[in-house]
């Protein structure tokens, strides 16, 4: 697969989960409980360790612009365009999560090899 697809949508899904995740915390503080669920602190957590690792990915595989410009533009735009609109922000998160961690299989079979 062509590391620009494995970057796109692996950095989207891990935005996507992360933004989910805030969104949840939100949530849960404008209904005055005390405590954010656990599952979805630690899914927010690892995905923004897969946006890292496909940031990681980017930088080595594209000039160094082509990252920036995807954090800064092109992985809130797909999220807020499309893949918010799809989920409610707690299966977002967990289904996001997935996604994403299913992305850094190829990334960490390319640097392996």
């Amino acid at each position: 697969m062509e590391p620009i697809y494995i970057f796109t949508l692996t950095g989207a899904f891990a935005m996507a989960a992360a933004l989910s995740a805030r969104q949840v915390s939100h949530d849960v503080l404008q209904a005055n409980q005390t405590t954010v669920p656990a599952p979805y602190l630690i899914a927010g957590n690892l995905a923004v360790i897969a946006l890292i690792a496909s940031l990681v990915y980017g930088g080595q595989h594209f000039a160094w612009w082509i990252p920036v410009s995807f954090l800064v533009i092109s992985f809130p735009a797909i999220y807020y365009i499309f893949l918010r609109r799809m989920l409610n922000p707690k299966r977002a998160t967990l289904v996001y999560t997935g996604l994403s961690l299913v992305g850094l299989v190829p990334m960490v079979q390319g640097w392996v090899a």
